[in-house]
């Protein structure tokens, strides 16, 4: 982990000033890709990228956040758990984490409800919200977990109604995993407070890229970052950042 703690790599300090001037979550966006950007190969399949070191990092991360996000599209990919493993990973030391008995809240926004009740997410190893559009049938999820509805945007759901129902929930930060479009929804609104990459020293040449459909079409509009830490992960490197507005 480096010289930072998990409250530094998280921007703990930087939490209250988002939450009261926004009135939303602070944002953190991570994903681990290839030295050539890359996140999954041309076939889908993407486990493991990183090393088992920055996957235990990673845990820690979610850990020090009030919830972890992924899109529909990573859920029906990956059938992720998302919950933060402890006593059965014995990489895994979360007593450097304030309460590690504490779960994040698991969030999918999946429009239009398409998370199936036996999901992975949805099992009891955490609390879990849905967040469908508001003409969604969820009803098949009704007695499995909570879900929230919002209204849409012009794809998918309108990510500041999201960010506003769970900071009513008390949600002051949320650990954003993606997928690529989803992170490219949250960047082009502007919405990601700090990014945390994970590079691994491997090359894939196609297959899906980390970032898409950003808003960002040209030089002009290029979203610079200022770097606040670079580290080893074991095999992999660790760079984190914010976006310089």
């Amino acid at each position: 982990m480096g010289t930072l703690s998990v409250d530094e790599l998280v921007g703990r300090a930087e939490w209250d000033s988002v939450t009261q001037t926004h009135r939303r979550p602070f944002v953190v966006y991570k994903f681990a890709a290839t030295l050539d950007g890359r996140i999954a190969a041309e076939d889908g399949t993407s486990q493991w990228i990183t090393s088992p070191e920055s996957r235990a990092e990673v845990h820690l991360l979610r850990a020090g956040c009030d919830a972890t996000v992924v899109g529909s599209g990573t859920q029906q990919a990956d059938n992720p758990n998302l919950a933060v493993r402890g006593n059965d990973d014995p990489r895994l030391d979360l007593s450097i984490v304030n309460d590690p008995k504490r779960q994040p809240l698991r969030v999918v926004l999946d429009s239009n409800a398409k998370t199936p009740a036996d999901a992975n997410v949805c099992n009891d190893a955490a609390p879990t919200l849905i967040v469908v559009a508001e003409d969604a049938d969820a009803s098949h999820l009704d007695g499995v977990v909570h879900v929230l509805k919002v209204k849409r945007a012009d794809k998918g759901l309108d990510l500041p109604s999201v960010l506003a129902g769970l900071h009513d929930r008390g949600v002051r930060a949320i650990f954003l995993e993606g997928g690529p479009t989803l992170a490219g929804s949250f960047i082009a609104q502007g919405l990601v407070d700090r990014v945390v990459n994970y590079v691994a020293p491997a090359m894939l040449g196609s297959g899906k890229s980390g970032l898409e459909n950003a808003g960002i079409h040209s030089m002009s509009g290029i979203l610079r970052l200022e770097l606040l830490d670079v580290a080893r992960s074991g095999s992999d490197v660790r760079l984190v950042a914010r976006p310089v507005r």
